[in-house]
C-alpha cells in the first residue's frame, strides 16, 4: 500500500481546519475550536485505520460517521449517554434541545455569537460533516480538486452573514488549505512513477518536476491570486468578497459589537404589506415624543451613519446615563417614566425616548457617551420588556434664538461635509435660510420643507439608481424633484444645516404611535421615521420636523411658529416632472448674491475628477513592473559584494555570471555546454562589435579560462576592471543592429533575469516544503502500519 491515503488524509484535515478558522468572526470564544478539532481528528484517524483493514470506501465512511457520532455524544451528552459515549434516547433529547437553543441564538444574536453549548454543537457537527465530505472526495474517491467546493461553502458562510463581509486574510487561510490539498495529490501522482530526475540526471531534482507548483497546482495558485486581485481592480466586485469597510455597519465596543444602521431600512419598514405592531408602551407623559433608535452623525456623501468607536464595558444603562450633551439646568424639562415591550423588532440599538437617564433592562446594554445611543452587546431588541426614566426637554424660543455660537470642536465634528459637496447644495441653503441666527435659519429650512417649498411626501421618489436614500446624490435629486419620504426630508435638512455651519445629525426611530383604549401606545412598523437634530449651545440637540404634517404631525413646540398652520400634504404615488431649485427667496428674505466661496477650490475639483481606482490600478501595475528590476539590482549588488570578500576566483566567476545574465536579458542564447571561446566566436560572428568591445570580451574570456584551467596562484584583475569590461560588452551587444529597440528597453527596465531569480527561489522553497510534507506523511503512515501490525 502506498502512502498516498495518509498524505491525502493529512492534507484534507489541514484544509478543513484552515478553512474552518474563517468561522472565528462568527462565534465568540475558543470553546468551539476545541470541540471542532477533536471531532475532525477523530474522523481522520478512524478513516485511516479503517482503510488499513477494509479499503472499500462505503465501509470507511460508515466507520468515520460512527466514530464522529461517538465523539459528539461524549462531548455534548456524555452525562446521559450509554457508557458515557454511546447515544441513547436521552442523548437524542439532549441533542434536540441543544440544536433548538443554538438555532435560537443564531437567530437572535449578532456576530460574534456567544458560544453556548447549542452553538458549539451546531458548528462542530457542521464542520465535521464538511470534513467527512472532503475526506470522501479527496481520499476515498481521489478527487481533491472537487473537494474545493465544500471548502468554498464553509468560507461563504461568514462572507454572507457578517455585515462587513470577511477580511482577506481569512480567504487566504481557506485558499492555503485548498492548495495544500491539491498539492499533496499532484505530488503523489508524480512520485508514484518513481524518483524524479533533475536536469543533470540526479534523483530527486526539482528541475523536471518544478515542485508542487507545477501543472495543476500552479494553475490553482494562479486562480487564487486572480480571485484576490480581480475583485480589487474591477469596480463593484470588491464589496462582499472580503471585508467591506463602508459605513453601513460599524464596530462597537472594542470592535466586538456589530451594529446595523437603521436608516438603511426605513423605507423597507414603511412599505411593509402588514402594519405589524413592534413596540407597545405605557407612559405618564401625556404627549409622548418619538422613540429614537439611533442618531446618525457621520455623513460621508454616501449615507448617514452612526459614529463608531470603543464603548467602555462599564457604560451599562442600568447604572444610569449621563446628562444629554449640551443640556444645561436652565432648560425647562420634566421627568417621566415609560414601560416598553418589543416584539419582533430585531435591532442592535434600543428604542428609547430622548434623553433617557436610566434603563431597567436585563442583558448587556451599553450607552455611547457622545450620542446616548444604547447598543446591545451581542443581544438584540427582539421580545424585550424594560422601563426607561427620561426627560421631556422644552427649550424656549428665546433660548434657541440667543444660543451662543457652538464651540469649534462641535463645528468641526458635526458640520463636516464631503469635499465634493455640490455648490448647489450650499447655494440653496443660503437662499432658503437667509441671514439671521442659527435658530432663524433652521426655522426657515423647516418651513420651506413643510409648506413653502411645495415638497410632496412620496414613498416612491425618483432617486439616483444604486444610491442610498440619504446620500449626497439623493439630496441633490430631492432638491430638484421635491418628492420623497422622511429620510430625504431629514437628510436634506441636516445637510443644508451643516452647509450653514449649524451642527446637525439625523435621528432614526419611530413616531409615538397610536393611543389604545387602555391608555397604552402601540407603535407599528410603518411608524418608522427619521428627523433632523440640530445642536444649540446650552440647550443641546434639538429635534426639528421638516417632513410634511400629513405624515409627521405637528412640529415640536419650539419649532412651531405662532402662525404655523400647515396644510396636510397627501402622499402621491405618481412622480412629477423635475423642477429646478427656486430662484427666489422665501417672502421677507433677500436672495443672496452668488459668492466665489460657493464654488469649491480648483484643487478640490481636480481631485474629484481624478479616477482614483484607475490610478491605483496603474500604480499597482507599475509597482509590479519594477519587481524584476529591483530583484536584478539586488542580486547583482549582492554578487559583487560577496566577490569582493571572497577569493580571487570568485571575482572572475561573478563577472562571467553577470555577463551571462545581461546577454540573456537581451535574448542572446547561452548554452551551458559552450566553452568561453565558443561564446566569444558566436558573439563576434552574430553581432557587430567594435574594437573596444572585442578587447573587453577577450579579457573576460582569458580571465575565466585562466581561473578554471591555469595552475592556482595566477594573478586576477580587480572588481572595477571586471565590471567595466562586463558593462562594455553588454552595451556593445545591445547597441548592435541585431537587437531591437524594444528588446533593449525591456532588458533595461524588465530584465527577465529578475523573474527567473524570483521563480527559482519560489520553486526551491516549494520543493523543500513538499519534501517536508512527504516525510511527515511517510512518518504518519509508517506509525499507523506499525500500530496495526502491517508494513
Amino acid at each position: 500500500m502506498t502512502t498516498t491515503p495518509y498524505r491525502l488524509a493529512a492534507a484534507s484535515t489541514s484544509a478543513t481546519l484552515l478553512t474552518a478558522l474563517t468561522l472565528m468572526p462568527l462565534v465568540d470564544g475558543p470553546a468551539w475550536l476545541v470541540a471542532m478539532v477533536v471531532t475532525v481528528l477523530g474522523l481522520t484517524l478512524s478513516g485511516l485505520g479503517a482503510r488499513l483493514v477494509i479499503p472499500w470506501w462505503p465501509v470507511v465512511v460508515g466507520v468515520q460517521a460512527l466514530v464522529g457520532l461517538i465523539v459528539v455524544t461524549a462531548l455534548f451528552a456524555g452525562d446521559v449517554a450509554v457508557l458515557r459515549i454511546l447515544p441513547g434516547p436521552a442523548s437524542w433529547v439532549r441533542f434536540a434541545d441543544l440544536i433548538r437553543a443554538g438555532l435560537q441564538a443564531t437567530h437572535d444574536a449578532t456576530p460574534p455569537i456567544p458560544s453556548g453549548r447549542g452553538v458549539i454543537l451546531l458548528v462542530t457537527v457542521g464542520v465535521a460533516a464538511v470534513a467527512l465530505l472532503i475526506d470522501v472526495l479527496a481520499v476515498s474517491l481521489g478527487r481533491p480538486a472537487v473537494a474545493g467546493l465544500p471548502l468554498l461553502a464553509v468560507y461563504c458562510v461568514p462572507a454572507a452573514v457578517l455585515p462587513h463581509g470577511i477580511d482577506w486574510w481569512w480567504f487566504a487561510l481557506g485558499a492555503l488549505g485548498f492548495l495544500v490539498l491539491v498539492g499533496a495529490d499532484s505530488s503523489d501522482r508524480i512520485f508514484g512513477w518513481g524518483r524524479v530526475l533533475g536536469p543533470a540526471g540526479d534523483a530527486g531534482g526539482e528541475g523536471a518536476l518544478g515542485g508542487p507548483l507545477a501543472g495543476g497546482r500552479r494553475l490553482a495558485v494562479g486562480c487564487v491570486i486572480a480571485a484576490v486581485l480581480v475583485p480589487a481592480a474591477v469596480p463593484g466586485l470588491d464589496q462582499r468578497l472580503f471585508g467591506d469597510r463602508g459605513d453601513e455597519n460599524g464596530s462597537g465596543p472594542g470592535g466586538n459589537i456589530t451594529v446595523i444602521n437603521p436608516i438603511l431600512h426605513v423605507r423597507e419598514n414603511l412599505v411593509q404589506p402588514k402594519n405589524t405592531v413592534v413596540v407597545t408602551y405605557t407612559t405618564n407623559n401625556p404627549s409622548p415624543e418619538p422613540l429614537r433608535i439611533v442618531s446618525d452623525d457621520v455623513f460621508d456623501g454616501r449615507q448617514w451613519s452612526p459614529s463608531v468607536g470603543p464603548i467602555p464595558r462599564g457604560n451599562r444603562v442600568q447604572n444610569g446615563l449621563p446628562t444629554a450633551p449640551g443640556l444645561t439646568p436652565q432648560v425647562p424639562r420634566a421627568a417621566f417614566r415609560s414601560d416598553l415591550r418589543t416584539y419582533d423588532l430585531r435591532q442592535t440599538y434600543l428604542p428609547l425616548p430622548y434623553p433617557t437617564t436610566k434603563v431597567d433592562i436585563d442583558g448587556p446594554w451599553l450607552y455611547d457617551t457622545g450620542a446616548l445611543n444604547v447598543v446591545g452587546n451581542r443581544v438584540t431588541t427582539a421580545n424585550l420588556q424594560y422601563s426607561a426614566q427620561h426627560l421631556a426637554v422644552a427649550p424656549s424660543v428665546d433660548q434657541l434664538e440667543n444660543a451662543p455660537a457652538p464651540s469649534q470642536a462641535m463645528v468641526q465634528a458635526f458640520t463636516k461635509l464631503p469635499p465634493n459637496a455640490p455648490a448647489e447644495i450650499r447655494a440653496t441653503a443660503r437662499k432658503v435660510a437667509g441671514k439671521g441666527s442659527a435658530y432663524e435659519q433652521a426655522m426657515a429650512l423647516q418651513q420651506w420643507f413643510r409648506s413653502d417649498g411645495k415638497f410632496t411626501y412620496d414613498l416612491n421618489p425618483r432617486l439616483p439608481q444604486g444610491k442610498d436614500a440619504s446620500s449626497q446624490d439623493a439630496v441633490l435629486a430631492f432638491l430638484h424633484n421635491k418628492r420623497g419620504y422622511c429620510v430625504q426630508f431629514a437628510s436634506t435638512m441636516a445637510v443644508l444645516a451643516r452647509s450653514l455651519g449649524i451642527p446637525s445629525r439625523v435621528g432614526v426611530g419611530f413616531l409615538p404611535g397610536a393611543k389604545q383604549a387602555d391608555g397604552s401606545w402601540a407603535v407599528s412598523i410603518r411608524d418608522a421615521h427619521a428627523w433632523p437634530e440640530l445642536y444649540f449651545t446650552d440647550v443641546g440637540w434639538v429635534r426639528f420636523e421638516p417632513t410634511p404634517g400629513a405624515r409627521s404631525g405637528q412640529a415640536p413646540d419650539w419649532a412651531t411658529p405662532p402662525s404655523d398652520t400647515p396644510e396636510p400634504v397627501q402622499p402621491s404615488p405618481a412622480a412629477s416632472a423635475s423642477a429646478p431649485v427656486p430662484q427666489t427667496a422665501p417672502e421677507g428674505q433677500q436672495a443672496p448674491q452668488s459668492a466665489p466661496e460657493q464654488t469649491p477650490p480648483l484643487w478640490s475639483r481636480i481631485l474629484d475628477a481624478v479616477p482614483w481606482r484607475v490610478v491605483a490600478a496603474l500604480f499597482l501595475l507599475l509597482l509590479v513592473g519594477f519587481v524584476p528590476l529591483a530583484i536584478t539590482e539586488a542580486v547583482r549588488r549582492f554578487r559583487w559584494r560577496r566577490a569582493a570578500n571572497g577569493p580571487p576566483a570568485v571575482r572572475v566567476e561573478a563577472a562571467w555570471e553577470e555577463l551571462r545574465e545581461r546577454l540573456e536579458d537581451l535574448d542572446i542564447p547561452w548554452a551551458i555546454f559552450w566553452t568561453p571561446r565558443a561564446l566569444q566566436q558566436r558573439l563576434a560572428t552574430d553581432h557587430v562589435l567594435g574594437g573596444t568591445e572585442r578587447a573587453a570580451l577577450g579579457r573576460l574570456v582569458t580571465d575565466i579560462e585562466q581561473e578554471r584551467y591555469a595552475p592556482p596562484g595566477s594573478p586576477v584583475r580587480q572588481i572595477p576592471e571586471l565590471r567595466a569590461d562586463v558593462d562594455t560588452v553588454a552595451a556593445g551587444v545591445a547597441a548592435s543592429s541585431t537587437i531591437s529597440e524594444w528588446t533593449r528597453r525591456r532588458a533595461r527596465w524588465l530584465p527577465t533575469s529578475g523573474w527567473r531569480t524570483l521563480i527559482g527561489a519560489v520553486r526551491r522553497a516549494d520543493v523543500a516544503a513538499d519534501e517536508a510534507g512527504r516525510r511527515v506523511g511517510d512518518g504518519v503512515g509508517s506509525s499507523l502500519r506499525r500500530l496495526v501490525g502491517r508494513r
